[in-house]
């Protein structure tokens, strides 16, 4: 087998099978990950090998072969496609679509802080990602930022289904307990239970909770002090930390992060269509409403208490005078002129008649 040497002095093939190798990419949860051409197609795609070693390890052999059917099952916009699969020199591998771009890790790492907008359009680009693949019986199992592959145009496209599950009649699944990524576990996937769709949702809960804040809300000096948080502590409201995190999203996210799995959300669809009616400005506008609202009030009140209290003391001063003063009739018509007006009609009305009647 031809070698190539890389820029880090690692070796790597220059061929396997038909895919002429041109630079490593990166690694995965399963293997390495190669950008090669497909020839004679022409191709340029992301090549995942399983080294040798673990290819003759059944279980990793099983868990690649795992994710190969994962892929090949899903044919969707936020889900990367996959093209071959299959082995040479020892090597397992298989060829799947190329994103050019970067992955959600790494672009969160590279802004100071993503947009509202960003966050709730990524947030939506998963959950339909996702909801195809729950459609199909398969949960990802390893949501994560690194997971999760950021295009130059802004789509999103799910990858590395290393640890995915396919509930379709075969018994094809992982073995072990706890498989997975610490900070992003669902409290059942910490504790080794049996997983559902419901650990993918809490897992993108806590994604959302780090695109927006930068951090994942449980992180701690070792994977297994992690795992302890994720299933006994409660995160901290993302408002917290963010100030303009629109109450609906925050909400969401606090859902979607329940420990137990029934309070969560029953599906990735019921988020999905909650997402949808987050509104970015929701915050700023609520504020700005709250605050002219509050402020309109208070005027009012006070315009109001100053004339009941300009008029109580009006009363009183008139009260205080004496009878036969001359300001007490003064102020009685002034204060009383309605009563004045119509006693004077009446009694002009009363002249009126007696003249017409001698």
């Amino acid at each position: 087998m031809n070698m190539i040497k890389s820029k880090t002095t690692e070796i790597i093939p220059a061929r396997i099978g038909h895919f002429r190798i041109t630079g490593k990419i990166g690694k995965g949860g399963m293997g390495d990950i190669y950008k090669a051409v497909q020839e004679p197609l022409n191709r340029i795609v992301a090549l995942k090998v399983l080294p040798p070693k673990l290819s003759r390890d059944e279980e990793f052999a099983k868990r690649f072969e795992i994710e190969a059917k994962a892929i090949s099952l899903l044919q969707h916009q936020n889900i990367v496609s996959i093209y071959e699969y299959g082995e040479e020199d020892g090597l397992r591998y298989f060829a799947m679509q190329f994103v050019d771009g970067t992955d959600l890790g790494r672009f969160i790492a590279s802004n100071k802080m993503l947009s509202i907008i960003e966050i709730i359009d990524f947030s939506k680009q998963i959950c339909r990602g996702l909801r195809y693949a729950h459609s199909h019986n398969i949960i990802h199992r390893d949501i994560k930022p690194g997971n999760a592959l950021l295009d130059k145009n802004g789509v999103i496209r799910l990858s590395d289904f290393g640890i995915a599950k396919i509930f379709s009649g075969t018994d094809i699944t992982m073995t072990g307990s706890a498989v997975g990524t610490p900070e992003y576990m669902s409290p059942e996937q910490a504790q080794g239970k049996k997983l559902d769709a419901q650990t993918d949702i809490y897992s993108l809960g806590i994604l959302m909770f780090e695109m927006l804040t930068r951090k994942p809300p449980f992180v701690a000096n070792n994977p297994m002090a992690v795992a302890y948080k994720q299933v006994h502590e409660l995160p901290v409201p993302p408002s917290l930390k963010r100030k303009d995190t629109p109450k609906r999203l925050e909400l969401i996210i606090l859902k979607a992060l329940k420990k137990d799995k029934r309070d969560r959300y029953d599906t990735i669809e019921e988020m999905l269509e909650h997402l949808d009616s987050v509104d970015p400005q929701e915050k700023a506008e609520r504020s700005t409403v709250m605050f002219r609202s509050v402020k309109n009030n208070k005027k009012e009140k006070t315009d109001f208490d100053r004339r009941i209290t300009d008029r109580r003391s009006s009363s009183h001063k008139t009260h205080n005078q004496s009878l036969f003063s001359a300001q007490y009739w003064v102020d009685m018509f002034k204060n009383q002129w309605l009563i004045w007006i119509a006693f004077i009609t009446l009694a002009a009305a009363f002249l009126l008649h007696i003249n017409n009647h001698p």
